[in-house]
């Protein structure tokens, strides 16, 4: 099998606490090569334009197999 990217994406998650939920936002179409900074400054980002403070980010990597 052969392992090839096929895409990440962020998730992050806000926190409403009015209602007592944790929100979960994607933005799909990251770089394959994503740095510990620039997932930080995007969150920050976010985090600054959102009513809501963000709780935290997640990076998924996505990946195909072949044969």
């Amino acid at each position: 099998m052969i392992k090839e990217w096929s895409g990440n994406k962020v998730d992050v998650y806000l926190e409403d606490s009015a209602n007592e939920k944790v929100i979960r936002r994607s933005f799909a179409g990251a770089n394959q090569f994503l740095s510990d900074e620039q997932v930080t400054q995007f969150t920050n980002a976010l985090d600054s334009v959102t009513d809501l403070p963000v709780s935290h980010s997640v990076v998924i990597e996505e990946y195909r197999y072949t044969k």
